[in-house]
């Protein structure tokens, strides 16, 4: 017999609830400041064939379509969607956005050069991260490159993301990947001045050669 532990959701949450309820403490409207600076300061990644897990209202689906992408953005959240579209489309920005369960997605679709993860991962470890890391596999190929943007773990911080140990990170996500980089950086929020604290995880699929 298993058990769960109190600290973990048993299941995931509904997400178009929190839309509805209000503005979620992800939603910003500009594009994630550790983002901006791997694609348009650093140029750590090129355009390339791109899938967004959870893209939310596409505030960094449409940066990313803006810097030539070619950007598949997949979301559960009918509300968050319709916002994406006309953020979209006033920006003048070409992507393409799902409605699904990304799991589900991940069943048809790919592979993906590049896997962008703002804030799915922190989420969905603590009840399904097998699942996860099956959908990662079934998305990438050797070569791709994945960047999460994760809750790093901070004992100050408040109604922000889930919190995630740099080890953790490295046990999970290092299964699948090689890091690039495992940095600090901030996460931007509407409910806290400065954001939260996060960690900016940028990995490759090895060829093994197999």
């Amino acid at each position: 017999m298993s058990v769960v532990p109190e600290s973990r959701p048993a299941k995931a949450p509904d997400w178009d609830a929190m839309y509805r309820i209000g503005t979620p403490y992800w939603e910003t409207s500009e594009p994630a400041d550790e983002l901006v600076r791997i694609i348009g300061e650093e140029r750590l990644i090129e355009p390339c064939t791109t899938l967004e897990l959870g893209c939310g209202s596409g505030t960094d689906a449409v940066y990313l379509g803006r810097q030539r992408f070619e950007v598949t953005a997949v979301d559960c959240s009918p509300l968050a969607l319709e916002r994406a579209h006309i953020r979209a489309e006033r920006a003048g920005a070409v992507v393409r956005f799902v409605l699904d369960d990304v799991f589900e997605f991940a069943q048809e679709e790919g592979p993906f050069e590049l896997i962008y993860d703002a804030g799915f991962y922190h989420s969905v470890r603590d009840y399904d991260l097998d699942r996860y890391l099956d959908l990662l596999w079934r998305v990438t190929q050797p070569g791709s490159l994945y960047l999460a943007l994760v809750g790093a773990a901070s004992g100050r911080a408040k109604g922000g993301p889930p919190q995630v140990a740099k080890d953790d990170i490295r046990d999970e996500l290092g299964r699948l990947f090689d890091f690039v980089h495992l940095r600090e950086c901030r996460l931007q929020s509407p409910l806290r001045r400065g954001g939260y604290r996060g960690w900016s995880c940028l990995m490759r699929r090895p060829d093994y050669g197999l």
